[in-house]
């Protein structure tokens, strides 16, 4: 749905009489933006993954910038360099084994605001990072959200809008009406989604798997229900 789409939209599903100061042009283009960023961020939205290959890791350098300023802070998640995939682990994690095994050349990564530390014993090579991009503003009529092939997330645009123009209304009732319709319509977009997308495991590969500080090796709890 385009933008003059979720504008007819919101006119027409919530009545509006568009000569009331509250439902004016200038007001309703700041609230369809704002309920476009609050969709647009209420779950992690395969829509808004982004793979940038614009960055080269040099062998005994550890910190680099985050490759697109576009990326969201902290949605890189997953990284090759060159052809070998890479493992994010917790920052904190990162420092201890760095402290611990200076010279090891695992192939790990971590992050802290944005900037990505990747162990510098590793091979030089381009760095391939898998993020999440920052949906831009919709400021033209043809412009188009990241639900534009899926029709619960535009309508779920559209109701978080009409919270806000009825809760600036003093309209309390209908605001809260349209706020929970709107989760739930994000909700039920995200469980389509997940079931879509939960035959990608691979039935071979651990689910959670973590780093072990003492040993320099991952482990899973499956396997190892005592450790902690």
């Amino acid at each position: 749905m385009d933008y003059q789409s979720i504008i007819r939209n919101v006119v027409v599903r919530g009545g509006l009489d568009t000569t009331v100061a509250y439902f004016t042009d200038a007001n309703l283009e700041r609230d369809i933006n704002t309920a476009y960023q609050w969709a647009s961020s209420y779950k992690r939205w395969p829509m808004i993954e982004y793979m940038d290959k614009s960055g080269v890791f040099t062998n005994g350098t550890e910190e680099y910038a985050y490759p697109n300023t576009g990326f969201k802070t902290d949605s890189i998640r997953t990284m090759k360099i060159g052809d070998y995939l890479f493992k994010k682990i917790a920052f904190t994690d990162y420092l201890k084994w760095r402290e611990n095994f200076t010279s090891n050349d695992d192939r790990i990564f971590s992050d802290y605001r944005r900037t990505l530390y990747i162990n510098p014993n590793c091979v030089s090579g381009t760095i391939y990072a898998y993020g999440a991009l920052a949906p831009s503003s919709l400021s033209t009529s043809t412009a188009t959200t990241i639900f534009s092939t899926d029709v619960e997330g535009d309508d779920a645009i559209v109701d978080k809008t009409l919270e806000y123009c009825f809760q600036r209304s003093k309209q309390f009732e209908l605001s809260t009406q349209f706020k929970v319709s709107a989760i739930q319509k994000l909700e039920e977009l995200w469980k389509r989604l997940v079931d879509e997308q939960s035959g990608y495991q691979s039935k071979d590969r651990p689910m959670f798997d973590r780093i072990d500080i003492i040993n320099g090796d991952y482990y899973n709890d499956e396997n190892n229900p005592l450790r902690f």
